[in-house]
Parts: structure tokens; C-alpha cells; sequence
């Protein structure tokens, strides 16, 4: 039995087979007043080989990540499996029955809520029980996020940059086999509570991942990151060889990347589309007053050469909503030296 908190769990995580189950923790209100908050786990342990943890869900209104972790619980078996393979298709179980970005028990956003505490509501007591008993098995951690309701991201994997040069390269070559178009490329600060920072701080090599958004199953996304996925773990010696990725593009969204953001309420017009590679001057959006008929409020231009990597779903909007993120691209011999 794992125990963290009221989170604990009496799968077996280590022995050769096959297995689901589940990860409980109690929860005291209306809802939960006799029942537990269930979060499914399943593990595929075959021969000697690494352990990879891979994660979907820390958002529940993002879907292509959960539906590559149920095909790979179907698909593999032991036997087939150099390795072990720990699945989480819904980290954060109350928020994807939801359909919400937050859990509805207590508001918490899995990826801000690392390394977790027992006493900080469900949230957190699901990410301490991950960051006190799975990531210390894990060789390689793979978390799937998309763009929620709220955004689209260009399918992307993600490079978080800390001061560890041995694990940034690691990861850095990890990136490039996964091959999602493209790659962002962010600094670790260790303040945000994130995944990414919880697994640099145990030195465990760690992967995330954007693809689609909308709060919509997306099935070129879906392809784009099961084929990514096969990849890594034919890297790590886990499966057989799979088809070659074509090179990634990388982009910064760090100090370089910048929010393009609406200073008055009304209704946008975008004029460029996701993936879309602009120069400085392009005019990206047009909003108009929603209650004076005819008035422009504002024009929005791009003041850097980028990619617009994330764009925003809803074009009505309040003063300080984002409508898109441009983000300069780097060149490949760059990405260690940004």
C-alpha cells in the first residue's frame, strides 16, 4: 500500500504483468460525503528496461492526451514490453469528469500544484502521492496537455530549461525524437508548481506536451502524438523501432515570446491563423465595439519576427485577454544556448 496523505493506493506498481486500478483518496463534501475520489492507474511491466510514467488529465478539458493512454493500455503487453509503463490518463479525475481546466472540489490546477502537500485539498494530495511514489520510479516522465477551452497550441512539445546541463541535453535529444512540429522552449524558475519543475528537481528526464485545444478531440492531433509517443519509447529501448520523425522547429516562449493582448472590451478579428510565421508590423487583429455599431476600438500588430504558437478560441474579449502568443523561432544549434 502507497500512502500519501488521504491519497493511497494498493496497486502494484513493480511486479511483471498487467494490471488497472486505482489511486483513492477521501473528500469530505456534498458529493463525496460516502464515497472517494478515484483516480484510474494502469501498468505494464515487462522485461528488464526503463520506466517511463506517462500522465494525461492534470486539465480535464483536454482530450487528446487521455485518449493516446487508453490506446497504449490496449495496445501493449507485457511480453512486447522492454520495460515498464506507468499510465495516468486522468491525473486529475474530478476535474475531467468535469469537463474543466481546475478540479470543481477545491479549484486546484494539477500543473500549478507540484510537489503537492497533504493538506492542501485534493489537488495537491493527488500530486504528492505522484511526486512522493511515481516520479521517483520514472525514468522519463511524458505529461499530454492540449489547449483546453480556452486556446489552440500548434502541436508542440515542450523543452523546460533549467541549470542541470546533463538533463537538458537529455531531454533536448528526447524532443527531438518525439518530432512534434514544434518544440517551445521555457526556462525552469521552480516557482510555478509545475509538473516540469517537480521532475527537474528529482533529476528525472521529462517531456510535456500540447496537441489541439478548443476543448475538442482533435484526430490529426491524436496521430501526431501517438506516432511521437512510439518514437520516445522505441528510443528508451522500450518497443521496436518506429518510422523517423521529421525535424521539429523550435520556438522560444520565454523572455522573447510575447502575449499579443486586448486593452479594450469588443469583438476580435484575427487576421492570422495558428502556425502562421509573421514579421514585425503584420496586423494581427481588429477589435471592434461591441455596443457602438461601426467603431473600431483597437489594432493589433505584431512588434517581433515569430510564430503565432497559441491563439485564442473566444474573439470576445475583456482588457488583458491574450489573443495569441508569437514566439520567435530557434535555430536548432541554438536551443542549449538561448
Amino acid at each position: 500500500m502507497l500512502i500519501f496523505g488521504s491519497a493511497r493506493s494498493s496497486v502494484d506498481f513493480d511486479s511483471p504483468g498487467k494490471r488497472t486500478g486505482m489511486i483513492t483518496l477521501e473528500h469530505s463534501d456534498n458529493q463525496f460525503a460516502f464515497s472517494s475520489v478515484c483516480v484510474p492507474v494502469g501498468v505494464i511491466c515487462g522485461g528488464p528496461g526503463p520506466t517511463v510514467l506517462l500522465t494525461a488529465g492534470s486539465h480535464g478539458d483536454e482530450y487528446e492526451g487521455q485518449v493516446i493512454l487508453h490506446h497504449l493500455m490496449q495496445m501493449f503487453e507485457p511480453e512486447n514490453l522492454s520495460g515498464r509503463l506507468i499510465l495516468l490518463p486522468a491525473l486529475n479525475a474530478p476535474a475531467v469528469r468535469d469537463r474543466s481546466r481546475v478540479s470543481p472540489l477545491d479549484q486546484g490546477n494539477m500543473n500549478r500544484s507540484f510537489p503537492g502537500s497533504a493538506g492542501a485539498g485534493p489537488t495537491g494530495t493527488i500530486a504528492g502521492f505522484v511526486d512522493a511514489h511515481l516520479i521517483p520510479r520514472a525514468d522519463v516522465v511524458v505529461d499530454f496537455h492540449s489547449g483546453g477551452t480556452a486556446t489552440q497550441y500548434v502541436d508542440c512539445c515542450f523543452l523546460c530549461l533549467g541549470s542541470d546541463a546533463v538533463l537538458n541535453q537529455a531531454n533536448l535529444e528526447m524532443a527531438k525524437v518525439f518530432g512534434a512540429p514544434f518544440t517551445m522552449v521555457c526556462p525552469i524558475n521552480g516557482t510555478g508548481g509545475d509538473f516540469d519543475t517537480a521532475a527537474y528537481h528529482q533529476q528525472t528526464r521529462f517531456l510535456a506536451c500540447e496537441l489541439g485545444g478548443l476543448g475538442r478531440f482533435s484526430k490529426r492531433s491524436f496521430e501526431i502524438g501517438l506516432q511521437a509517443t512510439l518514437r520516445l519509447l522505441a528510443y528508451l529501448g522500450l518497443i521496436a523501432d518506429q518510422t523517423d520523425a521529421q525535424p521539429t522547429r523550435f520556438i522560444d516562449i520565454g523572455d522573447r515570446s510575447v502575449h499579443v493582448t486586448a486593452r479594450h472590451h469588443g469583438l476580435a478579428q484575427f487576421h492570422v491563423r495558428l502556425g502562421d510565421v509573421v514579421t514585425k508590423g503584420v496586423h494581427l487583429a481588429t477589435v471592434y465595439d461591441l455596443h457602438n455599431f461601426g467603431i473600431i476600438q483597437d489594432e493589433l500588430y505584431s512588434d517581433r519576427d515569430g510564430i503565432v504558437a497559441i491563439k485564442r478560441r473566444n474573439p470576445v474579449v475583456d482588457p488583458g485577454d491574450h489573443l495569441c502568443l508569437v514566439a520567435p523561432e530557434i535555430p536548432a544549434g541554438d536551443v542549449l544556448g538561448s
